[in-house]
């Protein structure tokens, strides 16, 4: 596990702070950074290693996301949405929806997201 952290803490450091000032200034979403926490096997860390995941218990993921967060937070709450929109395919999907898409989303090629609405906030409220 201290690999891991030591691995998160680096690519946070040299890889993602130095982008973060000219991203959230420019409202810009990072889609490299959710590359490079795929390839580095960030991003499907509570997943089983059969599809690309690194196998961890929740509480290693949620240090992770931890780290993340702490040099930008844009990046920890995308890679926790995106973490969670695995779980139905994880959990329910068929083998075959599980073997064709999450090696890729595990992996940071395809990115998962999912909409929230209540009925007097958001997207559902009227004036």
């Amino acid at each position: 596990m201290r690999e891991l952290l030591d691995l998160t803490r680096e690519l946070a450091d040299k890889e993602l702070r130095p982008e973060v000032d000219a991203a959230e200034r420019e409202g810009r979403f990072p889609r490299e950074a959710f590359r490079l926490l795929g390839r580095s096997g960030l991003l499907g860390l509570p997943y089983p290693e059969q599809w690309g995941g690194g196998g961890q218990p929740y509480e290693v993921y949620l240090q992770v996301v931890e780290e993340l967060a702490r040099v930008w937070l844009t990046v920890g709450l995308g890679v926790s949405v995106h973490t969670l929109t695995c779980l139905p395919l994880a959990v329910y999907g068929t083998g075959e929806q599980r073997d064709r898409w999450l090696p890729e989303m595990l992996g940071g090629e395809l990115l998962g997201a999912y909409c929230l609405s209540e009925r007097a906030r958001g997207t559902a409220s009227t004036a």
